[in-house]
């Protein structure tokens, strides 16, 4: 294998782990929305905490350290427009995953330990239901498939 493909496994490997991570913490959000027992709804939060604090930070990780080696050897320039816009929103990503949607998450999480074994209640339902992490959630989301998109169509490269 020549070094762009190394350096492209390793930015798609990147890649694939910011996507996973993407669909692990919106099942176990959605699964936590519709739990029943304030111990399960820990348990998937956590998974949740995991999947984004590990999962997220290994795929970043690797998506610029390889995709900025990809940018020299295959010929493109950091200026280039597509490149550019990838970076902001990686950062704007990792900015309102780690500033904003795990501080909620964790949150909604303390409110569920105080529960023990108990159901959840009405206090807890409001906080997994909260308005800003949902569009939080959704905006990462979002920006996860605009990334995609640009490392698929390469816009005026």
């Amino acid at each position: 294998m020549s070094t762009q493909e190394w350096y492209l496994f390793g930015h798609l490997l990147g890649v694939f782990f910011l996507l996973a991570a993407t669909g692990l913490t919106t099942g176990a959000a959605i699964a936590a929305g519709r739990a029943a027992a304030a111990n399960t709804v820990v348990t998937l939060i956590d998974l949740q905490l995991r999947s984004e604090r590990i999962v997220t930070s290994i795929g970043a990780i690797l998506a610029i350290v390889f995709g900025s080696l990809l940018v020299n050897e295959a010929g493109y320039s950091f200026g280039d427009a597509w490149i550019s816009t990838a970076y902001t929103l990686i950062i704007i990503a990792l900015a309102l995953d780690h500033g904003v949607y795990l501080r909620r998450v964790k949150a909604a999480r303390d409110i569920a330990v105080s529960l023990g074994n108990g159901p959840v209640t009405v206090e807890l339902r409001d906080k997994l239901n909260d308005g800003i992490a949902r569009l939080t959630g959704i905006v990462l989301v979002l920006i996860w498939l605009v990334f995609l998109w640009l490392m698929i169509a390469k816009p005026g490269a």
